[in-house]
């Protein structure tokens, strides 16, 4: 099956604040108010942060509804490929590797058993609030107090009598500052997107930054010029011939971009098989029936090329 539970899961956590895969644990949204710090004097924005409960393991059936509705299994095959997911995830946390939930963040092994998730902030993290940022915002006293040093330093140069008109209006031009800051922040429109249309057919390919994160090729769009790896000694004793699961490094829409794709990654082309998978042309460097043998693989890639799809 060329698709991924990853997917379903971004999309679903868009437009739900719970999520949950049966067998493995639930992603929770938790929302924070917008608070001002006196002692930092900043005015926090609102947050919405998402968060894993392994302990909330039933099966609520919104990722088994969303798999039937886009990939056209019926019920029992989508509950199938879900725990199909889950004992991959498993045994890729078992091997000591990460286990990437796409944009929403990763899971890393802790010890005892015990399993961590590591939260990314950003749009796809679900934060119905990304693009706020906090705001620096001083009191009327404190504004005032600033004015009155300036003055106080002025007066020290060059003696002066005291204008009370100008001082007024100073401290009134600090009061109107305050509250035009106030009301940017709270009139500015919180605009979610909660429409009903899924997401995208195609899977994308995403190139790692920080944290596994980054610039991403999508849909045919070819990646940036990066460095060349000469040798795959890893990719060429797995082989790309045989096994359940396919690591697959783009996906494009016409020979066009096939051709440019592989000029720009010649290196890789030996290794190279295409797939078709509805209309697009899927490319892949290895097979094997191991999830975590191909997760091992990805640093003989370029970089911007490490953060594969694995499919089955």
């Amino acid at each position: 099956m060329m698709f991924s539970i990853i997917e379903h899961i971004e999309y679903l956590m868009t437009r739900h604040d719970c999520v949950v895969i049966p067998g493995w644990g639930a992603f929770i949204a938790n929302y924070g108010v917008a608070g001002y710090d006196e002692d930092s004097e900043v005015m926090g924005r609102p947050q919405r942060l998402i968060t894993f409960n392994s302990s909330v393991s039933h099966n609520d059936g919104l990722i088994a509804q969303s798999i039937v509705r886009r990939e056209g299994l019926d019920y029992n095959e989508a509950m199938r490929f879900i725990a199909d997911s889950v004992t991959a995830f498993r045994q890729q946390l078992s091997g000591g590797n990460e286990v990437s939930m796409g944009r929403l963040g990763y899971f890393r092994a802790c010890g005892d058993a015990r399993m961590e998730f590591v939260p990314f902030q950003n749009e796809y993290a679900c934060d119905g609030f990304y693009g706020l940022s906090d705001m620096e915002l001083k009191t009327v006293s404190v504004l005032e107090q600033e004015l009155a040093d300036q003055e106080a330093a002025r007066t020290a140069i060059v003696p002066h009598k005291p204008n009370l008109f100008s001082r007024k209006a100073a401290q009134i031009a600090a009061s109107v500052a305050v509250l035009i800051g106030l009301g940017v922040l709270l009139s500015t429109p919180i605009i979610v997107d909660r429409n009903h249309g899924m997401a995208g057919m195609a899977p994308e390919v995403t190139a790692p930054q920080s944290q596994q994160l980054g610039v991403s090729v999508q849909q045919g769009v070819v990646a940036q010029p990066v460095e060349v790896v000469d040798n795959h000694p890893g990719i060429a004793a797995v082989g790309n011939s045989s096994g359940k699961y396919y690591m697959v490094i783009a996906t494009l829409r016409n020979q066009q971009e096939l051709d440019s794709f592989k000029a720009k990654y010649a290196a890789l082309v030996p290794y190279m098989k295409l797939l078709e998978y509805k209309g697009y042309t899927c490319v892949y460097v290895a097979r094997s029936d191991d999830y975590g043998t191909l997760m091992d693989l990805r640093g003989e890639l370029p970089e911007r090329l490490r953060d594969v799809w694995i499919y089955n």
